[in-house]
């Protein structure tokens, strides 16, 4: 067994844990640490993206979408944008044979474009191409789409409703994609129930037996839709040439099936398709099905006969991509005294989403996990797929394995306590062996036990659990997931084809259908050849993706890449070096052959690899090809409950987590992480551990952030800006043992590993979670406002708000209370019932640079903005906030520079200055301002982005940011505060929310507050100067006119005098404050507080100085339960909180509680 540290250097050898488990790779290539092939050309920029390939002549295309979640499409009028300047062609459904629909896993329900109803916000209803993306973007606003506006079920509950309209009806026929069998007619609604798309009845083993168990454990597990966050966003280019071909380069991970996707939506012969080589950025899952825009890159390439390139914004990703899916999962573990697991039960409700992607596999790929890990009597779980009018779900890596796994390996832990034994033991016991018939069908070799113990010795469970703060906030926790190497699901899913060539110069080139979107496929496979003909990797080149000269390969899903790609190229390998030795016993004699280094060596001598070529007498082209074919012939077709061999191999990993829990913030922290896997023999270390450690990631983001929001049908969250995947600075050390047993299916005795990382994070951490803190927590992620409510609920501790006492605050309860009843459908129904796309942000007129404040000022109007660092300003033009005509840069002016302790002490902070420069000069003269920027977005954007910019930025309520028709975005008296009854538990107010929840979102703001300082403001009259306290009007406005501008602050000398700090909680590493905390304090001579400043940001629409806390402390000893107290005590007495954001008090006074305790630990 080997461990590699979480920097994946070189291995270290630990200690054996079973004599099996040490994997002792052939003699070669195999088991080598090879870099990537392509890894130079991937990070100089070099390798050929979809964007970077683009025939001269390209258009650029732009999809209309739709903005409702449902509705009818009663006539679409196109000829306004046809005539706009640069467009060649706009296309709508007419415009592809009647009833088309993508072929997704034998289901035909979702149209390429709307043709009659529109499902989802965010579904295609227009594509245009034109000359530039602006030109093709503004046409698509242009369109006229007359919508009649239907009843939209939003969630499960509502699709399964009595009175619920009914999504989809059967279609009349159902054809066969080309080059498929044909496929079975969708009943797409299960009798008696209203959308609900399938159901799966899981009825494994001995159902009688468990029935009387000893004891039961059971819950209610959730988990949210995920989006897969690839670095580059779904690209595809198209192209029809003179012969009547249609060629498309595209960022996907199954060419094949993408290319007979295409084939059977246009009705084009194999021929005439031929998907290219590119290099891909990412995928997950989310590039091996069509996406919804390749066949209208394709369709408008012919109808404008230029080659057309579509490419998704982050927003459009998120929007309109399948996602992971949804799930609830109701389930039940029974187990006996002695320590046996006997029966799982339950029922699983999986949201599909609007069409079905790859909703029905996914539910069987769910259920498969339940049975294939652990020794049980028997399994018994109803699954129902439910259509809701929202993103479609669809195939994301572990593939229904997360959301299941959470619920099983939660409940093992929950029968470990109720047992009293140790929860590795306990797994331990109940886990399967090798060579053995589980309930789904045969498992060949099986390390789980090997992972067990690994995790068990590296992660030091037995030391962790007597750590003197374990269950004080620390806590250790495991789980194990699996995962197969590819799936027997479809017609020849169980095959793989390659090509090998020799080249006269001696070069080996593979050729194979696969995709490497980067889980070095491609490396593996010149590995693979390089062992079997003697050279060396680099001596090998791999064609993929290219259908013209590759042969059948399906692509990378199902983690079927290793196994059956690495089986068929070792066999064309294997062969081709038998074929080769043939042909130089001619030269060399009949004596032993080998091949090495690029020669072949004889008895009568040697003679490069190259000669070959010539002496065969069979090349072809000047090359010498191989063809081989590998079918697994021993597997069967999956049945439709997911049972069956229908996997040569399963794979399996353990991890283990500690973490540290904030009982003060509800902040987790991931203070060790270990990931013990069994993929059988390690192909290249490099690349396993690159996507255990990714798949980790993935997981993690699951578990602690990720989850996409919706309101009114739409996504809340639709680009990094406020959805909290995982950044660099949030990943924790991940160490990772291999601790694999080979597996004679397997080639090499390799198995699969892409997915497997996925699936048992999210469990490890609410086990471990649990360990540290005592609440049990069910519904993913694992974020601060659900930990601080659980642990509340524990303390039985409760609030008490008194509005009765407030009659101002009464009447915006009222009107709280009004939205669920009615209010908000009416405001929300008068903001969209004209809705129409807002057309491109014009391009700015002009950017100027004055040297002096009077130029400046001269400079602004209602036209222009001043700019700084441009890191807000450009970003609410293109979220359509404000678009000003002119840039003012304030760069060159001087007044506005410079950071400088004046005379008596005081601090001046030209506002201009940067956010770094400003925390380089202030880290030792005054710390607490390092200590808020160091908390601020990243070091990029901190070295652009300055004081003032920082101060006025614009609220970032994500209804406001992202394109809701709200309030404060329209300023129109009846439109809405989507705030309200939508998602509100991070970034709006607790305290004087009135028709606007959104707060300020500027840190600076917060400390500055805490140490009184003033604000000069320059404009046509001249100067003036406020306090800080002053300085908003609302949440991110400032009491600023068009023409002024904030030239310095001042922080007076007895503020720096005070020991001040500041603490923030977010959702990762530089998001905007969820809560945060400015304290500042004098102390007497007798340690007594003197002087105090407690301000709160973004639990009120601006900082919120606390004076009635602050008073209370004057002239005491200072403690945090002193400061708690009287925080406590005016909170309650200001706070009016929304239905789902009440913790951020508890957040906010442990924030000031943390601030405090480290302010008195430096004393």
């Amino acid at each position: 067994m080997t461990v590699a540290d979480g920097d994946h250097g070189a291995t270290k050898r630990r200690g054996d844990v079973r004599d099996e488990s040490t994997v002792l790779p052939p003699a070669g290539q195999i088991g080598q640490r090879v870099w990537a092939l392509d890894w130079e050309a991937r990070t100089t920029g070099g390798a050929g993206y979809v964007g970077d390939i683009l025939p001269d002549g390209t258009l650029f295309g732009a999809v209309l979408r739709s903005p409702y979640p449902h509705a009818a499409i009663e006539s679409i009028d196109f000829s306004e944008a046809q005539r706009m300047r640069g467009v060649h062609a706009v296309i709508t459904a007419r415009h592809f044979p009647k009833g088309a629909r993508y072929a997704a896993y034998n289901n035909f329900d979702r149209p390429p474009l709307a043709d009659d109803v529109v499902r989802f916000i965010g579904q295609e209803v227009a594509a245009v191409a034109a000359d530039t993306r602006e030109q093709a973007r503004a046409a698509a606003a242009a369109i006229r789409v007359r919508y009649r506006r239907l009843k939209a079920p939003l969630s499960v509950a509502a699709a399964l409703a009595p009175d619920a309209p009914l999504l989809h009806a059967p279609p009349a026929q159902v054809p066969a994609a080309a080059g498929t069998a044909p496929a079975p007619a969708v009943k797409p609604v299960v009798q008696g129930a209203r959308n609900v798309r399938h159901t799966l009845r899981v009825a494994w083993g001995d159902l009688d037996k468990g029935r009387n168990a000893d004891v039961v454990v059971s819950g209610c597990f959730e988990f949210p839709q995920q989006n897969h966050c690839c670095m580059e966003t779904q690209h595809t280019l198209a192209e029809w040439t003179e012969d009547g071909r249609l060629h498309v380069w595209s960022a996907t991970g199954t060419p094949l099936a993408l290319k007979r996707h295409l084939m059977a939506l246009l009705e084009l012969p194999s021929e005439r398709v031929v998907v290219h080589e590119v290099a891909v950025g990412g995928s997950f899952g989310s590039k091996i099905q069509i996406n919804g825009h390749e066949a209208l890159a394709v369709r408008l390439a012919q109808e404008s006969s230029r080659p057309v390139l579509i490419a998704l914004t982050r927003e459009e990703e998120f929007e309109t991509n399948y996602t992971r899916h949804a799930f609830k999962v109701d389930l039940s573990l029974s187990g006996d005294v002695d320590g046996r697991m006997r029966r799982l039960d339950g029922k699983v409700t999986i949201d599909n989403g609007a069409y079905i992607g790859a909703g029905r596999t996914v539910m069987a790929a769910s259920m498969t996990v339940l049975g294939a890990a652990y020794n049980l009597d028997a399994v018994a779980v109803d699954a129902q797929l439910v259509d809701t009018c929202k993103v479609p779900g669809g195939a994301m890596r572990g593939y229904g394995g997360p959301q299941t796994t959470l619920a099983r390996e939660s409940l093992i832990d929950e029968l470990a306590e109720r047992l009293g034994r140790d929860p590795i033991e306990l797994r331990l016991q109940n886990a399967y062996g090798s060579h053995v018939q589980s309930l789904i069908g045969h498992i060949g070799t099986n390390g789980t036990a090997n992972c067990l113990i690994a995790v068990r010795d590296a992660i030091g469970w037995t030391e962790e659990k007597e750590h003197p703060r374990h269950g004080q906030g620390r806590g250790v926790g495991v789980a194990l997931g699996e995962h197969p190497s590819g799936a027997y699901t479809f017609p020849d899913s169980n095959r793989a084809e390659a090509f090998i060539d020799l080249t006269p110069d001696g070069r080996f080139r593979v050729r194979c259908g696969c995709s490497d979107v980067g889980t070095g496929q491609r490396t593996m496979l010149a590995q693979i050849a390089a062992h079997e003909l003697g050279v060396r990797p680099q001596q090998v080149d791999v064609l993929t993706m290219d259908t013209d000269q590759t042969p059948l390969e399906w692509g990378g899903w199902g983690s079927r890449g290793t196994h059956y790609t690495g089986h068929s190229v070792g066999r064309a390998a294997r062969n081709f070096t038998a074929r080769l030795k043939a042909i130089a016993a001619r030269e060399l004699g009949n004596g032993p052959i080998q091949l090495e280094g690029g020669y072949v060596h004889g008895d009568r001598g040697s003679l490069p690899l190259g000669n070959l070529v010539g002496l065969s007498g069979e090349a072809k082209e000047g090359m010498l090809t191989h063809f081989e074919s590998y079918v697994q012939d021993d597997v069967e077709r999956i049945k439709p409950d997911g049972s069956g061999d229908w996997t040569a191999t399963h794979n399996y990993a353990v991890h283990a987590a500690v973490v540290e829990v904030d009982a003060k913030t509800g902040k987790v922290l991931v203070a060790d992480y270990v990931s013990a896997s069994d993929s059988g023999t390690v192909m290249n270390p490099i690349n396993l551990e690159g996507q255990i450690a990714g798949a980790t990631v993935i997981g993690l983001g699951g578990a602690l952030g990720e989850e996409m929001i919706f309101e009114q049908g739409k996504v809340v969250n639709p680009a990094f800006l406020h959805y909290a995947v995982p950044r660099a600075a949030d990943v924790p050390r991940i160490r990772i043992v291999h601790a694999g047993l080979p597996d004679e299916r397997g080639p090499y005795g390799a198995k699969g590993t892409g997915e497997l990382g996925v699936n048992p994070v999210g469990a490890a951490l609410a086990n471990a979670i649990y360990d540290a803190v005592g609440v049990r927590l069910r519904s993913a992620p694992f974020t601060p406002d659900k930990v601080l409510t659980a642990l509340a609920a524990k303390a039985g501790r409760k609030r008490n708000f008194r509005l009765w006492r407030r009659p101002m605050v009464l009447y915006v309860e009222m009107v709280r209370r009004a939205y669920p009843l009615g209010l908000l459908k009416v405001l929300h129904w008068l903001r969209i019932r004209n809705y129409r796309v807002p057309p491109p942000v014009a391009p700015l007129q002009s950017l100027s640079r004055p040297s002096s404040l009077a130029e400046l000022v001269a400079d602004l109007g209602p036209d222009a903005r001043p700019c700084g660092g441009g890191t807000d300003v450009q970003l609410c033009r293109r979220q359509h906030l404000y678009a000003p005509k002119r840039l003012v840069s304030v760069s060159r002016v001087m007044e506005m520079q410079g950071v400088t302790v004046q005379a008596g002490g005081d601090i001046s902070i030209g506002a201009a200055v940067t956010l770094s420069e400003l925390a380089n000069a202030l880290r030792t003269k005054l710390p607490v301002i390092a200590e808020t920027i160091d908390e601020i977005a990243s070091p990029q954007v901190r070295n652009v982005a300055t004081v003032a910019g920082n101060l006025r930025q614009w609220k970032r309520c994500w209804f406001f940011r992202n394109g809701f028709q709200c309030y404060k975005r329209t300023g129109l008296s009846t439109a809405p505060c989507y705030a309200i009854q939508g998602d509100h538990r991070f970034y709006h107010a607790v305290i004087d929310g009135h028709r606007c929840q959104a707060v300020t979102p500027s840190d600076l703001a917060t400390t500055f507050t805490a140490l009184d300082a003033s604000v000069a403001i320059f404009g046509p009259s001249g100067e003036r100067v406020i306090p800080a306290t002053e300085l908003y009007t609302g949440p991110g406005e400032t009491c600023l006119r068009v023409n002024e501008v904030i030239t310095r602050i001042v922080i007076p000398e007895q503020a720096v005098r005070r020991r001040t700090h500041f603490k923030k909680l977010n959702l990762w590493q530089g998001d905007f404050a969820v809560a945060s905390a400015a304290v500042s304090i004098a102390l007497d001579e007798e340690e007594r507080c003197q002087d105090a400043r407690i301000v709160l940001g973004a639990v009120a629409p601006v900082p919120f100085r606390a004076t009635r806390s602050e008073k209370r402390l004057q002239g005491r000893t200072l403690s945090s339960e002193v400061l708690r107290s009287a925080l406590d005590e005016e909170l309650d007495a200001r706070a009016h909180p929304l239905a789902r954001n009440a913790w951020k008090l508890d957040a906010v006074a442990g924030l000031a509680e943390r601030a405090l305790e480290q302010m008195l630990e430096r004393r």
